[in-house]
């Protein structure tokens, strides 16, 4: 993956101006149109992520240490979209649990179903989570309410910071890197009030995301039974 200053250093030869020291001097005091490119390879970068949810190069996972007696848990601050389907409670040695994937509960049935149970059953009803559960807020819910510090993986997709350091690295994947340059030439003619060039390059730069969505997000329609057997079928390969 490119560099920050090898970016705004790219972008600033497409333009014919003075780039920037490869080694970060002077990198965070840069002004005007050097700081102008800086803006506007962070402005391409959030564009190209605004555009989906679900950009394979965004895909983390997290593992999240439960709290005795605790049952909601916030997200991480960089969450843009949870993948529910990924909730799976590790084995836990002191416990010796079962490790299972968590299904997941609407949180009118949580609390039409399990909080109540909870509230009567108080510390005696702490055991083992079974089920997570979606919250109205950042948050997700394990219920039982764990009873020793189980572990909970799960993956979701991420929503990354802006590039601030020189040698901060962009999640956009080189093959792509020309795309991002596409979108920061936009701004940088937006800024020199080249509607033409600008108008050019913005068309290339939504070809280039849509060339990104058809070979990153596109995939063959997957058929899987959630019956449990000896032999099971996929709709790609046929019966195992």
């Amino acid at each position: 993956m490119a560099t920050y200053v090898a970016l705004v250093n790219e972008l600033l030869r497409r333009i014919n101006e003075t780039t920037l020291d490869t080694a970060g001097d002077g990198f965070g005091d840069a002004r005007n149109l050097q700081a102008i490119a800086k803006d506007a390879i962070n402005s391409s970068t959030r564009e190209i992520l605004q555009t989906s949810q679900e950009w394979p190069f965004t895909f983390t996972t997290y593992t999240e240490t439960l709290v005795i007696g605790t049952g909601t848990y916030a997200w991480q601050s960089d969450v843009s979209k949870i993948d529910w389907d990924s909730f799976y409670l590790k084995r836990l040695t002191s416990e010796d649990n079962e490790p299972k994937k968590l299904t997941v509960l609407s949180y009118v049935d949580y609390l039409r179903y399990y909080r109540p149970q909870e509230d009567t059953s108080g510390a005696d009803g702490r055991a083992t989570p079974q089920l997570i559960y979606k919250t109205e807020e950042r948050k997700f819910g394990v219920t039982p309410v764990p009873d020793a510090a189980y572990e909970i993986e799960y993956r979701y997709w991420s929503f990354p910071s802006d590039l601030t350091a020189f040698n901060d690295v962009s999640i956009i994947p080189d093959r792509f890197k020309h795309v991002l340059i596409d979108g920061a030439m936009m701004y940088m003619m937006r800024f020199r009030s080249n509607e033409q060039s600008a108008s050019i390059h913005q068309q290339n730069f939504q070809n280039g995301i849509d060339t990104m969505r058809r070979l990153l997000l596109d995939s063959p329609a997957y058929i899987s039974s959630t019956i449990r057997a000896n032999r099971y079928f996929n709709a790609n390969i046929g019966a195992q």
